[in-house]
């Protein structure tokens, strides 16, 4: 009741403020709703009406007398929402990292650029010799160090499985 005590005079002064000095004006438009609404009634609505109430009957049937077809309707339209809502976030996930990978790589020659400009073209050239002859020696240390790693467990598997060079062993099942 204190709600409409407070508000009923709010509502009075907006009336009286906005609705009365253009009622001229909205007036037609609210004739024009009603007309609206009398064709609607009279010449549509005897012919939506049983459409109507047929649908009606018969939903409330489909939903009382079988529930598993209303319960599979929903959770397919939640599926198809819920795959829907997924691929929208898997576009912006992708769009995110691209735009990430993007920025990355930009910076990166951004940065040789400023490397370059401060070191000078030669001594740039330099550096970057050193560096390739680093990574190529330190990939050769990997081909070294992982060969031989590789080659103790092809041992250990042979050992495991009962084979030797030669293949399997003498009374080795099958």
């Amino acid at each position: 009741m204190d709600f409409l005590q407070d508000y009923l005079p709010q509502a009075a002064y907006y009336y009286n403020s906005y609705y009365h000095p253009y009622k001229s004006y909205l007036t037609p438009i609210y004739r024009t709703l009603l007309l609206g609404q009398s064709f609607f009634y009279r010449y549509f609505f005897p012919t939506l009406y049983p459409i109507y109430t047929l649908s009606n009957s018969a939903l409330k049937s489909l939903s009382t007398d079988a529930p598993d077809i209303v319960t599979l309707g929903i959770l397919a339209f939640a599926l198809i929402i819920s795959l829907k809502v997924l691929d929208y976030m898997r576009k912006t996930i992708i769009y995110w990292i691209s735009v990430a990978i993007r920025m990355a790589l930009w910076v990166a020659v951004l940065g040789v650029g400023v490397y370059v400009w401060q070191r000078g073209l030669e001594q740039s050239l330099e550096d970057f010799g050193w560096m390739w002859g680093l990574l190529e020696g330190l990939g050769e240390e990997g081909k070294k160090i992982g060969g031989a790693k590789a080659g103790r467990r092809e041992r250990d598997a042979r050992k495991m499985s009962g084979t030797g060079k030669r293949g399997r062993t003498r009374g080795a099942g099958w």
